[in-house]
C-alpha cells in the first residue's frame, strides 16, 4: 500500500507552516494543502518559493475568515459581517448558491496559481465543500481544474461524478483521541489489508510548541503538537519501512 499523509491548514499560523517544513524534511509527510485567506498565508507562500514545501495543494476554505472575492459577490456564503458562515450554518443549509460557491473556489485557486504555486491537488477545510450545499459546485470545480482531489465521499456517499484522480481510500481517524502511534498504526494496517495495492490518504494537522496565535483561530490546538511529534518520529518511519508502506504525495497519483 502507498500512503499520503496530508497536513491540512498550511497558512494558518507561522508555527503551523514551520511544522510542515520540519515534517517534509523527515519524509513521512510529502503533501500539504494551503489556505489562501489566513494570517500566515504569505509566510507559507514564501516558504514554498524557497523550495521548503515542495508538494502543495489547495485547502479550499469556506468556514474560516473572509472570502477572496468581495463579500457582496458571495452573499449566500457569508454572514452580515462578511465572514464565511460557520460549519454548523453550512451543514444546516439545504442549498447555497452554486455559482457563488464555484466563483469563490476559483478565486482561491487563482490566487494560489498567481502566487506561483504549482498545485498538486485540492481538498477543503472542515470538509465544508463536500457537504450537500457545496458538493455539486465543488465537484464541478475540481473536474474543471483537472488535478487530483481528496475523496468527496467522506461526509456524503458518492465519488462517481469525479473525473479527476483520487485515492482508493481516505481516513480522518488520525485526529483528537486517535492521535497516538498505536492507533495510527492500527488504522494504516487496517487499510493495508483492504487496499494492499492502493493508496490511502491520511489527514493530519500539525504545529510546533508555543503557537500562541493558534488558539485564536482554531479549537484544535494541543493535539497538533502530538501529531507533529508522531509524524517526525523515528519509530513511525522505521515501522512504515518494515511494513513495506511507501509514503508519497498527490503528485504521484
Amino acid at each position: 500500500m502507498k500512503l499520503i499523509v496530508n497536513i491540512d491548514d498550511l497558512g494558518l499560523t507561522e508555527k503551523v507552516n514551520e511544522s510542515v517544513v520540519a515534517c517534509f524534511k523527515v519524509g513521512i509527510v510529502q503533501s500539504t494543502t494551503i489556505m489562501m485567506n489566513q494570517p500566515a498565508t504569505e509566510h507559507a507562500i514564501a516558504l514554498i518559493k524557497q523550495g521548503l514545501v515542495p508538494n502543495v495543494g489547495l485547502h479550499v476554505t469556506l468556514t474560516s475568515g473572509k472570502p477572496i472575492l468581495d463579500p457582496s459577490l458571495v452573499p449566500d456564503l457569508v454572514d452580515s459581517d462578511g465572514f464565511f458562515l460557520k460549519q454548523d450554518k453550512v451543514i444546516a443549509s439545504e442549498t447555497l448558491s452554486f455559482d457563488q460557491a464555484y466563483s469563490e473556489f476559483k478565486a482561491q485557486y487563482d490566487k494560489a496559481i498567481n502566487a506561483g504555486i504549482k498545485l498538486t491537488h485540492i481538498d477543503s477545510h472542515h470538509f465544508a465543500a463536500v457537504f450537500p450545499p457545496y458538493k455539486a459546485a465543488f465537484i464541478a470545480f475540481v473536474n474543471d481544474t483537472g488535478i487530483p482531489v481528496r475523496r468527496v465521499d467522506h461526509v456524503v456517499p458518492g465519488c462517481d461524478d469525479l473525473t479527476v484522480p483520487t485515492t482508493e481510500a481516505f481516513s480522518a481517524k488520525f485526529y483528537d483521541d486517535g492521535v497516538t502511534l498505536a492507533r495510527l498504526q492500527a488504522v494504516i494496517l487496517d487499510f493495508s489489508t483492504q487496499i494492499p495495492n492502493g493508496t490511502l490518504e491520511l489527514m493530519s494537522h500539525t504545529t510546533l510548541e508555543g503557537d500562541t496565535r493558534l488558539p485564536t483561530l482554531s479549537r484544535y490546538v494541543d493535539k497538533r503538537v502530538d501529531e507533529f511529534n508522531i509524524l517526525t518520529s523515528r519509530a513511525l518511519k522505521d515501522w512504515l519501512e518494515i511494513q513495506g508502506i511507501e509514503c508519497i504525495g498527490f503528485d504521484s497519483l
